[in-house]
């Protein structure tokens, strides 16, 4: 178990970046699409059964106050990624752009 918030930080991403591996490996056999709604599905079962382990009452029905908190984290995290993710792709892209015209005018 981490001692610090920084080795706690690092166990975070660490177990993400097994998610994300096992994800990328599952999109060789599935198109990205059907992987990432797999992943949905998969975190909103869990986080369900997580919910109603810790419920007093079964028998009482989701309320929409807990919806609501799980809507918004997966929003945020959302956002967040996106804002992270954005800039590093537009790169990786203007790469292949520029090696593709590159491999083309070496051709002519």
């Amino acid at each position: 178990m981490p001692e610090t918030e920084n080795e706690t930080f690092n166990e975070f991403y660490d177990v993400v970046d097994k998610f994300i591996h096992l994800a990328n490996d599952l999109n060789t056999q599935w198109p990205r699409s059907f992987v990432s709604n797999v992943l949905m599905y998969a975190a909103a079962r869990y986080n369900t059964y997580n919910w109603l382990v810790e419920q007093a009452d079964l028998n009482e029905p989701i309320d929409d106050a807990t919806v609501l908190f799980f809507s918004k984290q997966y929003e945020k995290m959302f956002r967040d990624n996106s804002e992270e993710l954005s800039p590093i792709l537009l790169k990786i892209s203007r790469f292949k752009r520029i090696a593709y015209h590159r491999k083309k005018l070496i051709q002519h």
